[in-house]
């Protein structure tokens, strides 16, 4: 999956090309060879052609026991039909197969096939999903990545997902000398109870003997806390009859959530269960921990794999959204790797439901049936966050925050979002420029998708943009009166989940009664953070050149300040009345401030905001932890400073706070 194949194809899986042998053709993996293998069909007709599992064949159970008398007397003595057949599987297991699916042949990876095939789980074995293969296609790709630690799953619940993670657990340890596979969850009871024993130790006990290795029984034959892969040792007693050339002294075990719980044991495979749920427990610290159990001086010796649904921020899901966004397959560092080594996946609700015989979803009749129900709960905005959360369209219906969680009205939020997710083409990437290069000519719009900016919404007629006041060296806005721009500075710190703090500014257009419908929307987003300061200071100055009105920004960072007086902008830069100086102090009182002015914002004008990082930051914003919402801060500063306007009669004070307290939002 990880490395091209020549005369295969290949299938991009959430920016992963997934490598495909030719059909009919498997790579062996003992040999490092392709060659040929039949194609598995249920039916000559291609209407008749799905999946069908392949069971052990007739009067085994008969024959092996044949088998076994005749080896007592020949130990080296085999049924050639038998032994055909475990040649075949275990070909198949490691291998891969081809099957043909209503005309079309589909390739599955050998852990696929073991999982379709022979892990009986709670409801007997499972069926063939498309959206399984894709999974499978990218977890191999993981797998064989030199580079990749493993993956990280959400998706709905009740999906399968634990039981897809038992087979990978069991699969390397169980036919492997000395590996090592170890499992972690919510709680302790939840590893043992939810993924040991249901998920691994029961299938497990339903497998032919030729994949279930020797393992010790010394404290029965149903493991409870470890399954070792050892001979075992009774005194006086008959030896177990399981059959194996000879013990692999490999385990699979599970500890207690807590964070050293592997501190440094070696590890080829580790589950992390549920770690979107994991309430006492940092998942992101322990990552820290558990990810070098599978590494040794650099090299990537095991995988891994997380799996979860997503459950409130406060109960887990806020420390692994900090290994989600951390796990981003397309930002690799200079050694080609994530910052926390592992890749992404999620799996849609709508891609779970309802399939046809070929294993297809029909995702439009899932939509509607999760449509139905949301609209059922709408009375009910924790009822309806919790259920979006649990089986969620989009990674951001995961992250979903109800009401409880956020300072601001969360239903609004949470519809407006979900409103800006469907909605294509109202944003535009690209950069403001000074035109042919000349600084404080004039600012053009260059649309690029690398671009700083995201705007929507931009003068029709050029001539209106750049109406700035020369007067020697020195320029003056003309448009105060139609546009505001609000701004938070990058600092130099690091915040507290480790991200260096973006520089954020918007534009937003006042209040015009000509047109009350655009009035207070915010029209451009600038969220970067450009390698210098003066990089970003020259941006903002572009922004306020275009639109030619004044920005409020925050005054404890004093270089955007020195600069646009360095370079004749001072008349840009916004006095609050009764300060001494331009610019807004970052306090406990204007944090307040921003709160209150963002909350009525919110009631009255929510779907006048176009950018969905910006809503995104509202429903997660901390009033206590500022520093990690670049976005919100960055607006609460430009709906300060339209506010301003109905101020400018009022008596100076000293307490500005007190002022801004007391306002309302121009209407």
């Amino acid at each position: 999956m990880y490395s091209e194949i020549e005369n295969g194809s290949k299938v991009n899986i959430k920016g992963l090309d997934c490598h495909l042998p030719p059909v009919g053709y498997i790579l062996n993996r003992l040999t490092d060879e392709f060659e040929k293998r039949k194609i598995l069909s249920s039916s000559l007709k291609k209407a008749n052609q799905f999946w069908e599992r392949t069971p052990l064949p007739e009067d085994w159970d008969r024959h092996r026991k044949e088998e076994e008398f005749r080896r007592e007397a020949d130990p080296n003595y085999f049924d050639p039909d038998l032994e055909k057949f475990r040649v075949q599987e275990w070909d198949r297991r490691i291998n891969g197969v081809w099957f043909m699916n209503n005309g079309k042949p589909v390739y599955l990876t050998g852990l696929h096939y073991f999982y379709l095939n022979w892990w009986r789980i709670d409801i007997g074995y499972p069926h063939y999903r498309e959206p399984d293969r894709k999974y499978f296609y990218f977890l191999q790709h993981c797998i064989e990545d030199p580079n990749c630690l493993g993956m990280v799953e959400v998706t709905k619940r009740r999906q399968g997902k634990t039981m897809r993670s038992g087979v990978f657990a069991y699969d390397y340890a169980s036919r492997t000398k000395n590996a090592n596979s170890g499992i972690q969850s919510k709680t302790s009871d939840d590893a043992k109870k939810n993924v040991f024993q249901k998920a691994i130790v029961t299938p497990f006990k339903h497998l032919p003997d030729f994949f279930r290795p020797v393992y010790d029984t010394a404290k029965g034959i149903t493991p409870t806390s470890e399954l070792r892969f050892f001979e075992t040792t009774k005194r006086g007693r008959r030896k177990t009859k399981y059959v194996s050339e000879a013990e692999l002294e490999s385990s699979i075990d599970w500890k207690s959530s807590e964070i050293f719980a592997y501190d440094g044991t070696k590890l080829q495979r580790y589950l992390g269960d549920e770690v979107g749920k994991t309430k006492d427990v940092d998942v992101w610290e322990r990552h820290q921990v558990v990810r070098f159990c599978c590494e040794l001086d650099g090299e990537i010796i095991g995988k891994m794999l997380y799996t979860t649904t997503v459950e409130d921020m406060d109960n887990g899901g806020d420390s692994f959204k900090r290994l989600w966004r951390n796990s981003d397959q397309q930002q690799k560092n200079e050694n080609n790797r994530t910052v926390s080594g592992l890749y992404r996946y999620f799996m849609p609700a709508y891609d779970t439901l309802y399939f046809d015989e070929y294993g297809f979803p029909d995702e439009q009749r899932a939509r509607t049936f999760y449509l139905n129900e949301r609209e059922s709960l709408k009375s009910n905005s924790r009822a309806l966050s919790s259920y979006i959360r649990k089986n969620p369209f989009t990674i951001d219906e995961a992250f979903r925050i109800d009401g409880e969680s956020c300072l601001y009205n969360a239903m609004i939020l949470n519809e407006h979002l979900d409103e800006l997710t469907w909605k294509k083409n109202i944003i535009e990437k690209g950069d403001f420029i000074w035109k042919d290069g000349v600084r404080d000519s004039e600012v053009i719009w260059v649309k690029s998708h690398t671009g700083r900016y995201r705007i929507h919404w931009l003068f029709e007629e050029d001539s209106e943009a750049n109406n700035v006041i020369k007067r020697g060296t020195t320029y003056s806005p003309t448009n105060n009166g139609r546009f505001v721009i609000g701004i938070d500075p990058f600092d130099h710190s690091i915040t507290v989940d480790d991200r260096r703090s973006d520089g954020a500014a918007y534009v937003m257009k006042k209040y015009d009664s000509s047109d009350q419908e655009q009035s207070f929307k915010f029209v451009v987003e600038y969220i970067h953070r450009p390698p210098t300061a003066n990089m970003f200071y020259e941006d903002m100055i572009k922004l306020c050149h275009y639109f030619s009105c004044q920005m409020l920004f925050e005054d404890n960072k004093i270089g955007i300040k020195n600069y646009f007086e360095e370079r004749g902008y001072a008349k840009f830069l916004m006095w609050l009345p009764g300060s001494i100086k331009p610019g807004i102090s970052g306090s406990v009182k204007s944090h307040q401030l921003i709160a209150e002015i963002t909350e009525e914002y919110i009631v009255h004008y929510c779907k006048r905001v176009p950018f969905i990082q910006l809503i995104k930051d509202w429903l997660e914003f901390d009033i206590n932890k500022t520093t990690r919402f670049d976005a919100a801060m960055a607006a609460g500063y430009t709906l300060i400073g339209d506010s301003v306007k109905v101020l400018k009669q009022r008596k100076a004070v000293n307490d500005v706070s007190k002022l801004f307290r007391k306002s309302k939002i121009n209407i």
